[in-house]
């Protein structure tokens, strides 16, 4: 494997997992659980590291990214809660942070006056393509140290985790 040097936090890993066989069965389940934890943060700064040149974060960078996917520019604030995994307060915190920057503005829904819409602002395409592009210069952090077939199959198997199938190999 040519990703990255086994570091500290690697052997963190094997030394709760030697402290977790010593009390329960399964170290080999706990050792994944812990793994995915510890990459997921190590994933979650190298991907912030770059984003936070653009005063974002994570979360908000990925709330620009999932309106700058959308046909209209806009999601109801509902729908952006069910697809960050969030809780609806911590989707507001997040709009009210990005509306606040000028990257986003709340609307109500033309259709349903009940139904609260995000839309991204120009400025906030701007700045989610500006932050994307720097972010593939950057090789997304810690992924750029691994190759593509590498990466292929850490998302295969992540892929079976969350249940969703394989990816297609084209």
């Amino acid at each position: 494997m040519s990703g990255p040097a086994r570091s500290e936090t690697a052997d963190s890993v094997e030394e709760a997992v030697r402290q977790w066989s010593e009390r329960y069965e399964d170290g080999s389940a706990f050792r994944v659980m812990t793994s995915l934890i510890r990459a997921y943060n190590v994933g979650v700064r190298g991907v912030e590291s770059v984003v936070r040149e653009f005063d974002l974060n994570l979360s908000r960078y990925e709330v620009l990214l999932l309106l700058s996917f959308t046909r209209r520019g806009c999601l109801a604030m509902g729908r952006l809660r069910d697809l960050l995994m969030v809780h609806g307060s911590s989707v507001t915190y997040l709009v009210q942070r990005l509306e606040a920057a000028g990257l986003v503005e709340r609307q109500k829904d033309a259709d349903d006056a009940r139904v609260v819409l995000v839309a991204i602002t120009d400025e906030g395409r701007a700045t989610v393509a500006r932050a994307s592009a720097r972010l593939v210069e950057e090789g997304f952090g810690p992924f750029g140290g691994y190759d593509e077939d590498e990466r292929r199959s850490l998302s295969d198997l992540l892929a079976r985790l969350r249940g969703e199938g394989a990816t297609d190999s084209g």
